[in-house]
């Protein structure tokens, strides 16, 4: 009898858990701490000049071309921020596609806000949270995927 009333207590205490998007197979649930830690150890280096108290900016060690900014408040992630700047268009159109079809399968079909050729901004939701990408294909092309646990459903 105690085993049984054991388990019941302990499901209704995690149906009332709140998920989190993931991020690189990380819940934004975890500490910005934490999530920083582990992007370390796959390779991405902190850049201590634009890492202030509310955000850790992360980026690839080569090029430059690639950047992670954590926000958070209290060492609680509320966007991760990744961007992408390119020295030609069709880089940036490549990943936008393939980051939208890997969102698609995710998310299902996203709210198009903007759908042309320079500029794209697609918008995914769930229960989760939301994410964000958007292609700007102008001067400097970039490619920016906001992940927000800000849940809009």
């Amino acid at each position: 009898m105690f085993a049984l009333v054991a388990v019941a207590a302990m499901l209704l205490s995690c149906s009332g858990e709140r998920e989190y998007l993931n991020y690189r197979g990380i819940s934004m649930g975890t500490s910005a701490k934490a999530m920083c830690d582990s992007l370390l150890q796959q390779g991405l280096a902190l850049d201590t000049f634009h890492t202030g108290e509310t955000n850790y900016v992360l980026a690839d060690t080569l090029a430059c071309n690639f950047k992670v900014t954590i926000y958070h408040q209290n060492d609680t992630i509320s966007d991760i921020l990744e961007e992408y700047v390119a020295t030609y268009n069709d880089s940036t159109s490549n990943l936008w596609q393939a980051r939208h079809d890997e969102l698609e399968k995710d998310f299902g079909w996203p709210t198009m806000r903007h759908s042309g050729d320079l500029h794209k901004e697609a918008f995914y939701e769930n229960d989760k949270g939301t994410v964000i990408l958007t292609l700007l294909n102008t001067y400097s092309p970039t490619l920016s995927i906001r992940y927000s646990t800000a849940k809009t459903k």
